[in-house]
């Protein structure tokens, strides 16, 4: 009994404290709204929110802090009973926390000057100085100029200064400005053309880097190079004797591309012509030849052939062959053969004597033939003659003159006489042509011989 009467007791006081601690508690009414509710750990930036307390209790001097790692100041302030108080107060997570990238949800507390505690809660986010930005830059087309980049500010957080630069294959760019809250801002970046028509479609990597209050960060994107397919054909054709056909293919485009180039020659004019690059494969059908070159292009690369067709040699070789052939005529069709040969003839005195032979053969019966021939200069008749003297002197004018009745088919007459000069004669001496005039039926015709001459090399004396 006595037991019963004791439980009773301890549980009546406990209930009785209970209530008058209800009565007295701590009765705040809280709403919360961020103004910057991202830590920027790197920036040592905190998260920042703004309080908005009605105090339902007496005046009262409070304290708020949090003890799960997140440092909240101011921490102090004072409310009057009935009144409502709004409050800016910043959060710094700690390390622990900031390693843990993302929305945290964390307790806080409110104590009054009794020690009666209040716990309310706040979301926040940490993040790093890099994952504040997004980067999206637009496709590029190979007839583009310019390209878009947009950067946009992904937390309520303005930058009194930012730093941005730009790098890809296709551009290099850089500028400084202010970046305000949850803004967006756009650059339209001029593109390298040269290097664009160069490049083969497919991704590109995009290189940002953005600075501000001494913190850098690097961020990596991609441009897609959109494709893009053309080959341009272009052909030049000159020349008359030396024909010159210039064919060439440049891809226009941004893909890799297989070109074809072909030429057909036939049997004849394929002897005479040439190529600035060697066939990559050579078919023959008939009397037509036909040439393939192949090659892989990159963008901006080509395929030039160059053949040039040189009618001139064969042009030469024609020419040559009809002076061939007329003298061969001329020669087959002629009369009279007149052959002139010059010898050495050695002198009592010394003097310096030649021997000179003309030979006449006729190929057909013939008439009436004159023949002349003249002395060279500096030289002097020495009047001995072969079988046949001569019919008429000039030694005024240096010439010599045969005159034979006929001549029958293969017949052969031949005259010397021998010339002489006291003055010493070195080197080449040349003499003229000897030369007949003749009747076949009817019909005046004439004849030339050769060239004949002595070569003289001086005699070096003896010591």
């Amino acid at each position: 009994m006595e037991k019963k009467q004791v439980y009773l007791l301890i549980s009546a006081l406990a209930l009785i404290f209970i209530f008058l601690n209800l009565i007295s508690a701590i009765n705040l009414e809280i709403s919360k709204k961020p103004i910057q509710d991202s830590a920027i750990m790197d920036l040592n930036e905190p998260a920042t929110f703004e309080l908005t307390i009605k105090n339902l209790g007496e005046t009262d001097n409070f304290s708020i802090y949090s003890i799960v790692g997140v440092e909240i100041s101011p921490k102090n302030f004072t409310i009057e009973s009935g009144k409502t108080k709004i409050i800016e107060i910043k959060a710094v997570p700690n390390q622990y926390i900031a390693s843990k990238e993302g929305s945290v949800t964390f307790e806080y507390k409110i104590k009054d000057s009794k020690e009666q505690i209040q716990t309310e809660e706040l979301t926040m986010y940490t993040v790093m100085f890099k994952d504040i930005f997004l980067i999206e830059p637009e496709n590029i087309n190979p007839d583009s100029q310019k390209i878009k980049i947009t950067l946009k500010n992904k937390i309520n957080y303005e930058f009194g200064e930012l730093k941005v630069k730009f790098d890809s294959a296709f551009f290099s760019y850089e500028d400084k400005f202010t970046f305000n809250a949850l803004e967006k801002k756009e650059f339209l970046i001029p593109l390298n053309i040269e290097k664009l028509k160069k490049s083969t479609a497919g991704p590109y990597l995009l290189n940002t880097r953005i600075e501000s209050l001494g913190v850098k960060a690097d961020i990596e994107s991609i441009i897609k190079f959109l494709e893009q397919e053309g080959i341009e054909t272009t052909e030049n054709k000159e020349g008359f004797l030396i024909k010159r056909d210039e064919i060439s293919k440049v891809n226009v485009g941004n893909t890799i591309k297989d070109v074809e180039i072909t030429a057909q020659k036939n049997i004849i004019s394929y002897l005479f012509t040439t190529f600035n690059i060697v066939p990559t494969e050579t078919k023959r059908q008939g009397l037509i030849i036909d040439y393939i070159w192949r090659k892989e292009l990159i963008p901006n690369d080509k395929l030039e052939v160059v053949i040039k067709t040189n009618w001139f040699y064969p042009l030469i070789i024609i020419i040559f062959a009809l002076v061939l052939f007329i003298l061969i005529k001329k020669s087959v069709e002629v009369d009279l053969i007149l052959r002139k040969q010059v010898s050495y003839v050695r002198t009592k005195g010394g003097e310096f004597a030649l021997k000179v032979s003309i030979k006449a053969k006729a190929k057909k019966f013939i008439e009436r033939i004159n023949i002349t021939d003249k002395l060279p200069p500096l030289v002097e008749l020495y009047e001995r003659y072969g079988a046949i003297s001569p019919d008429k002197i000039d030694l005024r004018n240096k010439r010599l003159e045969w005159n034979i009745e006929s001549l029958n088919e293969r017949e052969e007459r031949i005259f010397s006489y021998i010339i002489y000069s006291k003055i010493g004669i070195v080197g080449k001496f040349e003499l003229p042509k000897a030369r007949a005039v003749y009747e076949k039926e009817g019909k005046i015709k004439e004849a030339e011989s050769n060239r004949s001459f002595f070569i003289n090399e001086p005699k070096i004396a003896k010591e």
